[in-house]
Parts: structure tokens; C-alpha cells; sequence
């Protein structure tokens, strides 16, 4: 059996490719052109070049796959990037399961942003939560839950089509510093404003496991939250921990959202729309998880001491959306 990856090339994708080889899986990795696959080669994947916008590299890259990982994706929290997020994680995300063989089992590797931000900081939310309405304003979200509606559609439609929720991506390997930027950011004191909210963190390389757990054991139609109660963490006390952690505090201040977004409109290292979106409490429980996968997470200073042990890409928010392979 060929396993297909989509996003192999990102920070969750190379985790998962090397978990995949490692158990004998023959791997095959759908890469853009000028990605680096070159540790995916040196794994023994088959590459093959394009991307979700195009059909006829989707339909080469998933023929005869019997397993497929849809990680690629598009992160941005800007709504001037929302036709771009929607072309990748919704359009995308459609063009992959029209591609696969009959029969094959798709993890489509949505996002705990699809679930929408939780109630209040005592309330993390689980599979069940309804997308809140006000979610919809932020477009990550917007676009990855529309995504995973059309996974979960065509689940309904008799596709075997499990759909994971992964928490906030930190650890070693983030080869385009889209989600492990705020540790590095914040030792560099490029950090100094927080604002009320947070967000849910859990190590990469435990996801990589638990997607493929939910490969072998997920039932065909439901979603399930990869991450870490404990990694539930406010801004401030996430700060506190990476401070703990690595020995170097920086000075930070709390500013209600509206002061936060307004001086966010000047250039720096984060948008008006990104900050609104911090300012919610983005956090989950992995009970699901752990109850029907055996899903664990590594303690988050453990997660943290990795992340700054090895930096792999340079400290600033991506001013342009990337693609990444963490849904």
C-alpha cells in the first residue's frame, strides 16, 4: 500500500513522513515545486511535484494510495489573504478527496482553529462545540472549518474520511516559523505587548503520532482534537513558561484588545486582525483522544526546551500567508 502525504514538506508533515518510513509505510509526498524534499528523498518518499490547486498533479499523486494524509495548507490571520485560504484549505481540500482511489482512508488534518474558540478560559472546548458565529470573522478558521465540513461531507457520503484537530504546533522543526514564532520572538524581545486570551499548545511530534493512531483506529466520519489540556495556556503564562524555560524574561505588557489592535496597525511583527484573534481563548480538551486513541502529550516545558533549542527558521511573523503542512 502507498501512503500519500499532502504538507509533507512543512513542520507536522516531515514529523509524520519520518513516522510513516519508519513503520515500513511506501511513502509518496505530493511537494510544490522549489519546496525542499530533500529530507523527504533521503526517507525514501517518492516525490511528486505540484499542489492542491492543480488537478492533475492531485490526481498523480493520490492514484493508487490506499492512505492519505491532507496536511497542506495555507496559514494566515489576515483577511486580506481570505480568497487565497479558501482556495488552498477549502478548494484544495475538495480537489484532494474528488482525487483519492475508492475505498482509501483520508486523515484530512484540519485544525482545533475549525472548532471554533472556546466559551471562556474554564470551558475548553471538545468535538462537539458548534462553530460559534463570531468565529467566522477570523479567516484561518473560517477557511479550515469550511474545509473540514467538505472532509465530513463527504464522509456522509460514504467516503472513509476521519478528520483530526490538531492544538497549536510548537517543538523542533518548524522549517517556516509559522507556528513556533513566538518562543523565538519573544527571546529576542521582539514581544511586548500581551493581551487577554490564549491559546492551546502541544508538541508536533506527539500529533504525528496521534494522526497515525487515527489513521488505524479513527471512526470514518467524526473529528478528534489532538492536543494537550495542560498546554492550554493564556499569553501571559505561556511567556512565563518559555521565561522559565530558557532563563531570559523579557518585560511585557497586558493592553486591552482594542489599544492592542490600534498600535498593531502600525508596522511590527503582528496585525490588528491577528491580535483580535489572540485576544480569544483558543483552548480544547484531548479527552476524546486520549480515551480512544491512548494520545499523550510530552510535559510543554519539554516541548518549549526543544523549540529553542533548535530554531529553524528566523524569528518574525510571516508577513505573507505560508504554506504548511499543519492544517
Amino acid at each position: 500500500m502507498t501512503t500519500l502525504v499532502t504538507g509533507g514538506t512543512g513542520f507536522l508533515g516531515r514529523h509524520l513522513a519520518r513516522l510513516l518510513a519508519e513503520r515500513g509505510d511506501r511513502l509518496r509526498v505530493l511537494a510544490r515545486p522549489g519546496a525542499d524534499a530533500g529530507p523527504l528523498r533521503a526517507l525514501g518518499a517518492e516525490v511528486v511535484e505540484g499542489d492542491v490547486g492543480d488537478e492533475a498533479s492531485v490526481r498523480a499523486a493520490a492514484a493508487g494510495c490506499g492512505l492519505v494524509f491532507h496536511l497542506a495548507g495555507v496559514v494566515s490571520h489576515r483577511r486580506r489573504d481570505l480568497a487565497l485560504l479558501a482556495a488552498v484549505n477549502v478548494d484544495g481540500t475538495r480537489r484532494l478527496l474528488a482525487a483519492v482511489e475508492p475505498g482509501a482512508r483520508v486523515v484530512h488534518v484540519s485544525s482545533v482553529a475549525a472548532v471554533g474558540p472556546a466559551s471562556g478560559p474554564d470551558r475548553p472546548a471538545d468535538e462537539s462545540r458548534a462553530f460559534p458565529e463570531d468565529a467566522a470573522r477570523f479567516p484561518y478558521a473560517a477557511t479550515k472549518r469550511a474545509g473540514e465540513l467538505a472532509a465530513l461531507e463527504a464522509a456522509a457520503a460514504g467516503a472513509d474520511v476521519v478528520v483530526a484537530n490538531p492544538g497549536f504546533l510548537l517543538g523542533p522543526g518548524d522549517v517556516h516559523g509559522v507556528s513556533t514564532w513566538p518562543v523565538l520572538a519573544y527571546l529576542r524581545g521582539k514581544v511586548r505587548v500581551t493581551v487577554a486570551g490564549g491559546l492551546s499548545f502541544v508538541d508536533a511530534r506527539d500529533v504525528a503520532r496521534g494522526l497515525v493512531a487515527l489513521a488505524e483506529r479513527g471512526r470514518a466520519g467524526e473529528r478528534t482534537i489532538l492536543a494537550a489540556d495542560a498546554g492550554n495556556l493564556t499569553w501571559d503564562a505561556f511567556f512565563d513558561l518559555v521565561a522559565a524555560v530558557s532563563g531570559t524574561r523579557r518585560r511585557t505588557v497586558r493592553l486591552p484588545v482594542r489599544l492592542a489592535a490600534l498600535a498593531a496597525a502600525a508596522p511590527g511583527p503582528v496585525s490588528p486582525d491577528e491580535v483580535r484573534a489572540a485576544a480569544r481563548y483558543w483552548f480544547y480538551t484531548a479527552a476524546k483522544a486520549r480515551r480512544e486513541l491512548g494520545f499523550t502529550a510530552r510535559p510543554l516545558a519539554d516541548t518549549v526546551a526543544d523549540t529553542i533549542g533548535a530554531p529553524a527558521a528566523p524569528v518574525s511573523l510571516p508577513a505573507e500567508p505560508l504554506e504548511e503542512g499543519s492544517g
